[in-house]
C-alpha cells in the first residue's frame, strides 16, 4: 500500500505565538492545502484520511472540493494533546511556540510523549487496517507535523520522540511511505516541490 501523509497548511495562532483552540487555517494555510490537494490529487489515492482537528480536517476538505473524495476521520491521529498550553507560563509559552515536544506536557493536562508514541503507532495501524478493509492500493492522510514524525520514528524502530531528528516539515508538504515490501520505506525527505516557496513556510 502507498500511504502520502500530508501536513495540514499554516494555522491560526494568537499574539503568543500558540495555536488558538480549534484554529483553523489561515489564508497562507489555504494556499498550501489547494497546493497540497492538487499535487495528491495527481496521484489518484484510492482513499482519503484525516484527524479530527480543524486544521487538518480543512486541509482535508480543500482535496474534497477538488476530488469529490471524502475523508475519513480516525481520532488516533490527531496531534500531540498539549493540554491548556494557554495558561502555561510564559517562559513554557515560548518554548511551545518554537515548537518544542520535549515539555511535561501532561503536567498541563495533556498526555506524555510516551502516551502520544503508543497512540501514533495505533492510529498508523488503524490507517492500515482501514485501507486494507477497503481493499485500496494507495491513500491520503492529512495529518500533522509531530504525528507523521511519530510514524516514521515507528517505522525506523526508534523507541522515543524526537523533533530534531529530522527537521522542520513544512506546512503542506508531504512524505510517501511504501509498505509493500517487507518492512516500510521512505524518500527520507519531504517533497515541498508543490509549495510556491517551502523555505517561508
Amino acid at each position: 500500500m502507498i500511504i502520502h501523509l500530508v501536513r495540514h497548511g499554516d494555522t491560526q495562532v494568537g499574539d503568543d505565538g500558540l495555536y488558538l483552540p480549534n484554529a483553523g487555517l489561515t489564508e497562507l494555510g489555504r494556499r498550501q492545502a489547494l497546493q497540497a490537494a492538487n499535487r495528491i490529487a495527481e496521484v489518484k489515492p484510492d482513499a482519503a484520511f484525516t484527524s479530527t482537528l480543524p486544521r487538518a480536517i480543512e486541509t482535508a476538505g480543500i482535496f474534497t472540493r477538488i476530488t469529490d473524495q471524502t475523508a475519513h476521520q480516525i481520532p488516533n491521529l490527531d496531534e500531540l494533546d498539549t493540554g491548556n498550553i494557554w495558561d502555561a507560563p510564559h517562559p513554557t509559552k515560548v518554548r511551545i511556540s518554537n515548537g518544542e515536544y520535549g515539555i511535561d506536557y501532561k503536567a498541563l493536562g495533556g498526555e506524555s510523549m510516551e502516551d502520544f508514541a503508543t497512540r501514533t503507532q495505533i492510529g498508523f495501524s488503524q490507517l492500515l487496517m482501514a485501507g486494507t478493509d477497503l481493499n485500496v492500493r494507495s491513500i491520503a492522510a492529512f495529518l500533522h507535523e509531530g504525528l507523521i514524525q511519530s510514524i516514521l520514528d515507528y517505522l525506523d524502530g526508534f523507541d522515543s520522540y524526537d523533533n530534531d531528528r529530522r527537521g522542520h516539515m513544512p506546512n503542506g508538504a508531504l512524505v510517501t511511505i511504501d509498505t509493500d515490501d517487507s518492512a516500510p520505506h521512505y524518500p527520507g525527505n519531504w517533497d515541498t516541490a508543490h509549495l510556491d516557496d517551502p523555505a517561508r513556510h
